[in-house]
């Protein structure tokens, strides 16, 4: 009968691998520092062949990363239609009801129009000079004497007088006060040295548009004992010469605490650029611009 060979015993199998591992563990830290330390030594001594095989490299995976970004890409840009069609259909609707509005406005003046022409020609009345536009840059706000005033970047170089009506496509803003070479100071209508005769709804109630240095100015010496409805047109009057009659001003905004107070037309956090309306020569002087303005009196003083 054949003799099994002597096995090993697996205990001095384990034995005997333990300083190979020890060997294996001491010097595989050193053997990663040399690899590190040999491939930078390559990368500063090879540098073209080291940009070379990177360029080969971004070559190879940039397909690759493109495929992978496209569907993020047509998500980001799926997600940017839906906002945009989201505010195209609002913005649709309320354009929508803003060019009924405008079709009905154009109705009433169409009406209008032909009602005029006819009184006119009842009338024959004979139209005034036209007016002559200057267009102007707001290029600071000043201060000085009057609280709320701008200064524009036309003089008397462009045509530019005292007491020119300034204008916004809103509405009116001021008029002119003083008046340099290049550049003239416009009153606001919210300065409180500001009184414009005005006239409110239909049938027209005359009034004093006075500013107080807020946005919303005041009625004051209103004609007549008359309810005035939020939303009444406001315009001036004519009245005194210091305006044409009919610069659209604004509308009634309500009252509060007993003052019935203006919303205007203009909006005079952003007032860049102006238009100064020359209708010819006033009728009459316009006294009211050479007297001195009027003080605020202080707001700190104790009762």
């Amino acid at each position: 009968m054949a003799r099994r060979p002597d096995l090993i015993p697996i205990d001095d199998l384990v034995d005997a691998s333990r300083p190979i591992k020890a060997l294996l563990r001491r010097f595989a830290y050193l053997l990663l520092i040399g690899v590190a330390v040999t491939l930078i030594l390559i990368g500063k001594i090879e540098t073209v062949l080291i940009e070379r095989v990177r360029a080969n490299f971004s070559d190879v995976v940039a397909p690759v990363l493109e495929l992978l970004s496209e569907p993020v890409r047509l998500a980001r840009t799926g997600a940017e239609h839906v906002v945009d069609l989201a505010d195209l259909i609002e913005e649709n609707e309320r354009l929508t009801q803003e060019n009924a509005r405008l079709l009905q406005w154009r109705i009433f003046a169409k009406k209008l129009e032909t009602e005029n022409q006819s009184l006119k020609g009842l009338l024959r009345f004979e139209p005034g000079p036209k007016a002559r536009f200057i267009s102007a840059r707001a290029i600071a706000d000043v201060g000085g004497a009057f609280a709320r005033a701008i200064l524009l970047n036309v003089g008397e170089s462009k045509g530019v007088r005292v007491g020119l009506p300034v204008m916004t496509g809103e509405g009116l803003v001021g008029r002119v006060v003083h008046v340099g070479a290049r550049t003239s100071r416009v009153l606001l209508l919210t300065d409180i040295n500001a009184r414009t005769p005005v006239v409110i709804g239909d049938p027209p109630v005359r009034a004093i548009l006075a500013g107080d240095n807020r946005d919303n100015p005041t009625l004051k010496f209103i004609d007549g004992d008359v309810v005035l409805e939020a939303g009444a047109l406001i315009v001036t009057s004519g009245h005194g010469g210091v305006f044409p009659p009919g610069l659209p001003v604004g509308v009634i905004a309500g009252e509060v605490e007993g003052r019935i107070l203006a919303q205007t037309f203009v909006d005079w956090r952003n007032l860049a650029y102006v238009r100064l309306v020359d209708f010819g020569p006033a009728e009459q002087p316009i006294d009211t611009l050479n007297q001195p303005p009027v003080r605020q009196p202080p707001t700190n003083v104790q009762p």
